[in-house]
């Protein structure tokens, strides 16, 4: 396994690798070159992509682990859990005060390893990203 950090990851290995936890790809929205992330680690098994977190930040009191992925026939190994050690490490060293994350209640105990706990928060899709219509015509400033 290789862990490397902050590099440009293929749009697709990402989408493949959303798609195989079971998420929609969005592969549009991670070839935009607006996607920006303030710290991510992607792990690769020769040239595949099979883990990968995300951080976004407005690099003084708030972060957010926007994605933590592992491909089903890497779970259970510690990847998730080296990712989630390397991302916090990172987020603590850089001083901002606070780490958010959603994820579902199955997932709470391997959360709650890392300092989070349950509160109440809100989630709210916007459009389908199978339909690429909206974001084509945000793009293009219509």
């Amino acid at each position: 396994m290789n862990y490397i950090k902050n590099k440009p990851v293929d749009a697709k290995q990402i989408a493949n690798l959303r798609e195989s936890v079971g998420w929609n790809r969005m592969e549009h929205c991670y070839s935009d070159p607006d996607m920006l992330s303030y710290f991510h680690i992607a792990v690769y098994d020769d040239d595949t992509l099979i883990g990968y977190i995300d951080t976004v930040s407005n690099r003084v009191t708030d972060a957010y682990i926007q994605d933590l992925m592992v491909h089903p026939s890497y779970q259970a190994k510690g990847i998730g859990t080296a990712l989630m050690n390397q991302a916090m490490s990172y987020v603590k060293k850089q001083k901002i005060y606070m780490i958010s994350v959603v994820f579902e209640e199955k997932l709470l105990p391997f959360y709650q390893r890392f300092g989070f706990f349950k509160m109440l928060c809100g989630q709210l899709q916007t459009y389908e990203s199978e339909q690429n219509d909206w974001y084509i015509t945000k793009r293009n400033g219509s």
